[in-house]
This record gives structure tokens, C-alpha cells and sequence, in this order.
């Protein structure tokens, strides 16, 4: 898999760290160096997915896209200019993981990377109901004169609305080049801050697909960094007595779920002011757009400003609940303390297996809800297939799973994946430190983030 260029200059991480902007943006593909500056504005597709990896490691995001293709391979190989030092090289010759392999060749057999485009998608029609409703309700909550429970009412199902958007819009921008309309592009950025408060698209592109190249692990996981003063994810981030009830407080949290993540974890993890400084500017910009739409011209107009906070917490909390509910508790559940067998320890298929389950995968309420968030191990194993095609994507992976012995768990029932989540919680309530590492923690350090 590796990419054979002309020359071999020796560049640190840190080093290559620097190069991260559009007009000097270099990334790092199985362990060697490219200069991709002047292939941005040409990449079939567009400059963000590239941007959001700038200056740092894209290998299992240029795996999983392009798999063995020698002719994209050749392309990169020219936009060579060096390698990593031996001693911060990725320590695995097993790039060309058979299983994610063989996957990415059934996918594009499929044709499970592309979907029909305009009215063609049914995914077209329910995103357009969604946005419809969306604003119906907000403009009825917010000027309708409706009587008080019947605004609450409206906010709590607006708020429902806003989740399953969040999957079937938001995060499809943040992996692809969606939508394909420039107009459409613009427009839903224009718009984004009403839908998503706190969770600005920016800031959301580049931690998500942080989140991605290494579940768990705060370095790359900004939901772990974030969370640390409060819970333990992760056997990464080491144990404090608030932590200690955790597996209880946690229920309580997840209401401020976006605000703690892009706020606190923006700040804390550095990634604001070591990635681009410009995404902390949008962040407050997109703050003030939703407080202005929710809040402000409301009480300009009827007054009453404490009613307008209310319904707005209503919908921020109800809103974050449901995407931490669709989007994150698949990852922190008991089996991934399960022991990593040593023949698989650093594949990057095995390891997102193991760290990711799906729920109801074939329950069209779960799946319209989290906006396809419930089929995680698919989306995680292979980020740019749509979410239109997630769920048949889905016997692919569990045939495959089966013939290589990879790990497979999809819950057919949410409560038990609830539970299973608050019990994952209050085994790392007072699990060992870095001195006295419990087994999830030592499945994580098993594996180097790619």
C-alpha cells in the first residue's frame, strides 16, 4: 500500500504538524510524506475532508476510500516528498488489512459509494420533510401564540426532528462533499447554527474526523478530551474521585453534550489553536446566530425573554440528549474491555469492531431518529459511504466479520444497549490508573491512530 515517491527526506510529526492550512497543507499516508497543497482545489471530493486531516496522519481515511487503487495510488505517489523517522513510523506492515480489503471491494462492487442524485433518493424527500417540519414548528413555537404546553410540545418534537437531521444532513457534510450543490452548501451553513446550536461545522468537521481515526483515545477522540474533568471514557485518561460516581451523574451531563464538547473540549484539547484558529472565530459567530434566532428577535418582538430561554434550553437539551443517544454511547459499552487477541492488535478493521456497536439496525424508527447513527461499525469501517446506503452495507460486514473472526454486536434492543452503556461507565469508576491498566486500556494502546 505504500506509495513509492522520489525522494525520502525524513520529516517529523510535529514538523509536518505545521504544514496544516489550505495554502500549505501537507498529510501523512502509511508512514510517508505528501505535499498536497496544490492538489486541494482539484480533488474529486472538495477541499474539506482533505483539510480537516492537514498536518497530520489520513491513512485509514485514504484506505478506505480508494482501497488498492493503483491509478490514485500513482497520483499520490507523485506528491511525495518524504517519510516519518523510523521511530514515529505506524509499526504494522499490514496496511492491506484483508478484511477492509475484501470490504472496500464488495462496497464499490455494490456500488455502495455512490447514491442517486436530485429526486431520484428517497433520502431527498425525507431530508425535505424533515426541514420543512423543522421550520413549521419553530416559526409556530416561536410566533405562533400557541397556548405554553403546546409550544413545549412543539420544541420536544422539533427537537426529534433536529437529531434525525443531525445524522442525515450534518454529519454527511462532515464526511463528503455534501451537499453537491454549492447553493445547497451555502445555504446549509447559513442555516446550520439554528438547527445545531453549539455545534458549529467547523470545529464539528475536524473533531469528528479526529474522533475517527482513533476511538477513545483523547488525543484523537475530543468527546474523551472533553469529558475528562467530569467522566472516564476511556482507561486513557486517568482516574479522579469525581469519576467515581460517574456511572449516576452521567444521565445529567449528556443535556450539555455539544456544549462540553466543542466549548470546553476546543479549549482544553488545543485543537482551536494548534489546527486553525479561524474555527474558534465560527464557533462564536454560529453562538451568537442561534442566540439571536432563538432568543433575541423573539423577545424583541413578543417580549417575555424568560419564556424564550426556557424553550430554548428545552431544545438544546433535548436535542444533544438524542445525539448522544444515536451517536456516541455505541462506543462505550462493556465489550470493549473485552482482550484484543495479539494477531490482531494494531488492524484497523479489527480495532473498530471491537470498539463500535450498532442498535436496531433495521428498525426504521431508530434509523430515521439518529439519522443513520444507530449502523455505527459500518460508517466507522468505511466514513464515506452514505448513509443511504449504510444499512446495506450491513450484511457485507457481518459475513466478513464471520469468515476473518472479527467481532460483531448489534443490539436488538435499545435498552440493553443503555444499560450495557452505564455499566461500561461504572467499571472505569474505579478502574486502575496508567499504573495499573485495566484491559481496555491496554486494547487501546495496542493500536496506532492512522
Amino acid at each position: 500500500m505504500a506509495a513509492v515517491g522520489l525522494r525520502s527526506q525524513i520529516y517529523s510529526r510535529s514538523e509536518i504538524l505545521r504544514h496544516n492550512n489550505r495554502d500549505d497543507c501537507w498529510i501523512i499516508v502509511c508512514n510517508n510524506v505528501y505535499d498536497i497543497t496544490a492538489f486541494i482545489a482539484a480533488h474529486p471530493g472538495g477541499s474539506d475532508i482533505l483539510l480537516c486531516r492537514a498536518g497530520e496522519d489520513a491513512t485509514s481515511y485514504f484506505i478506505a476510500k480508494h482501497g488498492n487503487n493503483k491509478t490514485v495510488q500513482a497520483h499520490l505517489a507523485r506528491l511525495k516528498i518524504g517519510e516519518l523517522p523510523d521511530t514515529e513510523k505506524i509499526k504494522t506492515n499490514d496496511f492491506d488489512e484483508p478484511f477492509l480489503m475484501e470490504l472496500i471491494d464488495r462496497c464499490y462492487q455494490e456500488k455502495l459509494y455512490s447514491v442517486p442524485t436530485g429526486l431520484k433518493s428517497r433520502f431527498v424527500w425525507v431530508r425535505l420533510l424533515n426541514i420543512i417540519s423543522f421550520f413549521a414548528l419553530s416559526y409556530a413555537v416561536l410566533y405562533g401564540g400557541m397556548p405554553w404546553y403546546l409550544r413545549i410540545l412543539g420544541v420536544l418534537v422539533q427537537a426529534l426532528i433536529g437529531t434525525s437531521l443531525f445524522g442525515l444532513v450534518a454529519h454527511e457534510a462532515t464526511h463528503r462533499h455534501f451537499p453537491e450543490s454549492a447553493f445547497l452548501r451555502l445555504s446549509l451553513s447559513a442555516t446550520w447554527p439554528v438547527f445545531w446550536p453549539f455545534i458549529s461545522q467547523g470545529p464539528l468537521r475536524y473533531e469528528h474526523n479526529s474522533h475517527h481515526i482513533k476511538i477513545g483515545d483523547p488525543e484523537f477522540d475530543y468527546e474523551v478530551a472533553a469529558f475528562a474533568p467530569l467522566m472516564r471514557y476511556s482507561g486513557y485518561v486517568e482516574y479522579a474521585p469525581i469519576h467515581g460516581l460517574q456511572h449516576r451523574t452521567a444521565r445529567f451531563m449528556y443535556p450539555f453534550y455539544a456544549n462540553i464538547i466543542t466549548t470546553i473540549g476546543g479549549i482544553r484539547s488545543g485543537f482551536w489553536a494548534r489546527h486553525n484558529r479561524s474555527v474558534a472565530v465560527e464557533h462564536i459567530i454560529s453562538v451568537l446566530v442561534t442566540m439571536l434566532y432563538y432568543i433575541v428577535i423573539p423577545t424583541l418582538i413578543n417580549g417575555s425573554l424568560g419564556w424564550y430561554v426556557l424553550l430554548y434550553m428545552i431544545y438544546q437539551c433535548s436535542l444533544f440528549y438524542g445525539i448522544y443517544v444515536g451517536a456516541a454511547i455505541n462506543h462505550f459499552v462493556p465489550s470493549a474491555s473485552e482482550p484484543i487477541p495479539e494477531e490482531h492488535h494494531n488492524k484497523y478493521g479489527y480495532y473498530i469492531c471491537h470498539n463500535t456497536t450498532n442498535f436496531c439496525s433495521s428498525n426504521p424508527f431508530w434509523f430515521w431518529y439518529t439519522g443513520g447513527f444507530n449502523v455505527q461499525i459500518e460508517h466507522h469501517l468505511i466514513p464515506f459511504i452514505p448513509v443511504e446506503n449504510l444499512r446495506r452495507m450491513v450484511p457485507i460486514v457481518r459475513e466478513l466479520c464471520a469468515k476473518y473472526g472479527y467481532p460483531y454486536q448489534d443490539y436488538r434492543k435499545f435498552g440493553q444497549l443503555w444499560n450495557d452503556h452505564y455499566a461500561y461507565l461504572e467499571s472505569l469508576a474505579s478502574a486502575g490508573s496508567r499504573d495499573r491498566p485495566n484491559v481496555e486500556w491496554i486494547n487501546k494502546t495496542s493500536y496506532q491512530g492512522r
